[in-house]
């Protein structure tokens, strides 16, 4: 499978994932569902698009319904997925890689969304969830390279915790 099938294949799942949300009441748990399922297409485009940095643009543009339904009706969906993060029970359930990738998601996302969403404050929580990775990766990080996910940027600090804190020393 190409790139770009890929690519399409991640901006389609988003789409039809935020279609499922428009139309499912926000006390459903299946909004929920399409909401993680939506934020997991994050992550794999994400990784496609920190190959090829000059897809940012093009990618972003082409989820304009997306940052459309976050700013109308706000960004408590993307709040919820960010406190999962900093919860200890993710990573006893999916090991260090879980919130990981779960961080690598939210910051993709926030490349993504670029200025067409008002971010700042997701950015003050994903300082919490960074402060909570650094605690947490003295127990449960010293991934090996194999364990990482190809494509991940070497920005994303977390995989390399508690080696690469995210601090400058």
């Amino acid at each position: 499978m190409s790139a770009t099938t890929d690519l399409d294949g991640c901006i389609a799942r988003i789409l039809s994932n935020l279609e499922g949300v428009a139309r499912t009441p926000i006390r459903d748990e299946r909004r929920r569902g399409f909401v993680a399922a939506m934020l997991r297409d994050f992550y794999r485009l994400g990784l496609l698009c920190s190959g090829a940095p000059a897809l940012r643009h093009e990618v972003s543009a082409r989820l304009a319904p997306v940052w459309q339904h976050f700013a109308a009706e706000g960004m408590f969906e993307l709040q919820l997925f960010t406190s999962r993060q900093m919860m200890s029970a993710l990573c006893e359930a999916e090991g260090w890689p879980g919130p990981c990738r779960g961080r690598s998601t939210l910051a993709f996302f926030v490349e993504l969304a670029d200025a067409a969403l008002e971010l700042e404050s997701l950015t003050v929580e994903l300082a919490e969830v960074d402060e909570r990775l650094r605690e947490l990766a003295d127990r449960e990080g010293y991934l090996r390279d194999e364990e990482i996910d190809a494509g991940v940027p070497s920005a994303h600090w977390w995989w390399w915790a508690p080696r690469g804190s995210g601090r400058e020393t």
